[in-house]
């Protein structure tokens, strides 16, 4: 039930002001796929809004002419207008977001996505019910043949009309995300020892020397508080509107329901919670250990290569595009309509909300890519990551009312790109850099299955909590199991603060388990790409013309990928994480550990040189005057070296020190982003 119009219904229930990566129906074959492209450039589109007065139009015919038989080409047609409307209807949404989070503060572009979101539930309401009716009317033989899909029909049929509060619930849903949306632009500021500091300040006044560790960690965690006392509240509210809209659906609570009709996933939360032991018991350690020995060398090699350097959009498609092609030819016909026609926004703004994400231009035929660029290797991974959800999306022939939503399968496209992208990094980032780059992707990768857990496990206790949620009790429930997944923290409270800077918790809620399984999908293509490169393309490009209609174990099997539900899988991509990433710290390391030994070696050869210069000196002299004037000398000599070894000792440790420094900084960075 509800598998086909699933992304529709779910957008209608549950609006949110931003749309998750979309992919679309299983198509034939590349240069088959039927689809048409408007070939308009995203800089002559134009925001003109959408007033609904067409839509309701057609709905009245239809409503009118669905009583008489004779009028069944008339209703075929008043449904094929209605697609049309609500393609035309989405894409004005799509443009307005693109504006609203490119500067979320702007009132006018959150008054507009408001609207648009009250008028979407009310059109798409009485659109279904229009659709019902009809194929319950006279005139339901004509319809029922056109549509040719039983299973299409019995959705339509199945649909019940939404209450005045569920119209309640979803504004109330929407201006929640809208408030959290303005805390996640706005920088809070705390008090410490009697001056004002936001954590952009302390950042600063830190990587100047001007504040130490303690006074740096203390700031960093009373901006957090103060973020967190605010926008922790949003959610626990958030919670109590999605759980009631949930239990009016006849679902437990919202958790539940999103497995189930929002994502059409065909695992349940019992089958995610065996996907959270495993991790936790093979994927953590390995995790932790890749941490401590190799992933502070790596980032600090590719945080010096960027330096903060933020590269226009432009340059940045230009970069990639070369290696686009070298993956598989059939992925360029995509890549050149995203450049030709410019369907992207990817340049920095200090206005734009930290998001990344594709939707698509249904009136105009096209996908189109936004990101808030952060000036490191990240801009370069996210345009790979997304370019795998555009081009699938490119290539399928569907309409907003008919987008299915399957998360799971739509993250492979785009992480199973980044793996089959490895190969190319050198030419990309240089060799020097290459390494490195592989290692913190690699690390990445794997940190997205294990947030990937950690945030739904999270929110599987949050949803299903008795009672009404508390902010507070939020914070210690992610506390608890934030521990569970590896967190340290550097306070002895009992709750967390930073959870709240994952975007998706509050417009995509549940969204996140989506990340760990494709990733651990994308991860079987990668250690098959180690084996037979050409036979890792060919699966995951067969497994592109697959889109959201195909739930996710399903397409697994379908493809030969391992169940990634299995204890086994995982271990096994554990084996080949540890294999692989020690490989590369080997191969990063090995000039490095020359140049070491080198410098072992001349040292030793000092200290050798003088002690033999010494004893030459004390067995030569005889005259007891020049003797004591030999011992004098080898004495000095041995304290000069004796001096310039305890100097390099003394330089090493503060070479230590300071890369213990750095590493402290990252990982007090990663717990800010998570």
């Amino acid at each position: 039930m509800r598998r086909i119009l699933a992304g529709f219904l779910a957008t209608i229930l549950f609006v949110a002001t931003i749309a998750p990566s979309v992919a679309f129906a299983k198509f034939k074959g590349y240069g088959e796929d039927g689809q048409e492209h408007s070939g308009i450039n995203y800089e002559d589109m134009v925001f003109a809004g959408y007033d609904g007065k067409e839509l309701r139009k057609i709905i009245d015919d239809m409503n009118t002419k669905m009583k008489d038989a004779k009028n069944g080409e008339a209703i075929v047609s008043d449904y094929e207008k209605i697609i049309v409307e609500f393609d035309i209807f989405a894409t004005q949404y799509a443009l307005n977001n693109v504006r609203y989070y490119s500067n979320p503060l702007i009132e006018e572009y959150a008054e507009i996505n408001l609207e648009m979101s009250s008028l979407w539930t009310e059109l798409a309401d009485a659109t279904l019910i229009a659709i019902r009716e009809a194929l319950k009317s006279p005139c339901a033989d004509a319809l029922k043949k056109h549509i040719n899909d039983e299973e299409l029909v019995e959705d339509y049929l199945d649909y019940e009309d939404m209450t005045e509060r569920q119209h309640e619930l979803v504004t109330i849903g929407n201006e929640l995300v809208q408030e959290y949306d303005k805390s996640q632009s706005t920088e809070y500021s705390v008090e410490y020892n009697g001056e004002t500091w936001t954590k952009s300040e302390a950042e600063a006044a830190y990587a100047a020397g001007e504040i130490d560790d303690v006074a740096y960690s203390q700031i960093n965690l009373l901006a957090s508080q103060a973020r967190n006392e605010v926008e922790a509240g949003i959610y626990a509210k958030l919670v109590n509107v999605k759980n009631e809209q949930a239990r009016i659906d006849g679902y437990d609570n919202y958790a539940e329901m999103a497995y189930e009709d929002v994502y059409n996933r065909d695992y349940t939360t019992d089958d995610a919670k065996n996907l959270y032991a495993y991790t936790k018991k093979y994927l953590v350690p390995m995790e932790g250990k890749l941490y401590e020995c190799f992933y502070s060398e790596a980032i600090l090699v590719v945080d010096k290569m960027f330096g903060g350097y933020l590269m226009e959009d432009e340059a940045l498609v230009d970069l990639v595009e070369p290696y686009v092609g070298e993956v598989h030819k059939g992925l360029t016909e995509a890549y050149t309509y995203l450049k030709d026609n410019h369907t992207y926004e990817m340049d920095y703004l200090d206005t734009k909300m930290g998001v990344g994400y594709t939707t698509s231009l249904y009136q105009y035929g096209c996908p189109f890519i936004f990101n808030c660029p952060s000036g490191s290797y990240y801009d370069i991974e996210t345009l790979i990551h997304e370019f795998g959800h555009y081009n699938n999306a490119y290539h399928n022939d569907v309409n907003c009312l008919l987008d299915p939503t399957n998360m799971d399968v739509a993250e492979i496209h785009s992480q199973g790109l980044e793996m089959l992208m490895f190969e190319y990094f050198n030419e990309i980032y240089g060799e020097d850099t290459a390494n490195a780059v592989r290692f913190a992707t690699l690390y990445n990768m794997l940190n997205s299955v294990i947030e990937g857990c950690l945030y739904d496990e999270f929110q599987n206790e949050v949803y299903s909590y008795p009672g009404e949620i508390t902010a507070a009790e939020c914070n210690r429930i992610f506390r608890r199991l934030s521990t569970e997944y590896g967190y340290n923290y550097g306070n002895d409270l009992d709750e967390a603060y930073d959870w709240v800077n994952v975007s998706h918790t509050f417009q995509s809620p549940m969204y996140y388990i989506s990340y760990a399984t494709s990733a651990l999908a994308a991860f079987d293509i990668f250690a098959l790409a180690q084996k037979n490169r050409k036979d890792a393309v060919d699966l995951y490009m067969t497994l592109t013309t697959y889109g959201l209609d195909t739930p996710f174990c399903e397409l697994l099997d379908t493809v030969g990928l391992p169940d990634i539900f299995e204890e086994k899988t995982i271990k096994n991509i554990a084996n080949e994480l540890d294999s692989y990433s020690t490989g590369l710290y080997a191969t990063g390391s090995a000039m490095k550990l020359g140049v070491k030994v080198l410098v072992g070696f001349a040292i030793a050869f000092v200290v050798i040189v003088a002690i033999i210069v010494v004893v030459i000196v004390l067995v030569v002299k005889k005259n007891k005057k020049k003797r004591l004037a030999a011992a004098a000398a080898a004495e000095a000599a041995a304290v000069t070296v004796n001096d310039a070894v305890g100097s390099e000792i003394a330089e090493s440790a503060d070479d230590g020190e300071e890369a213990g420094e750095a590493v402290n900084e990252e990982a007090d960075n990663g717990n800010s982003e998570n």
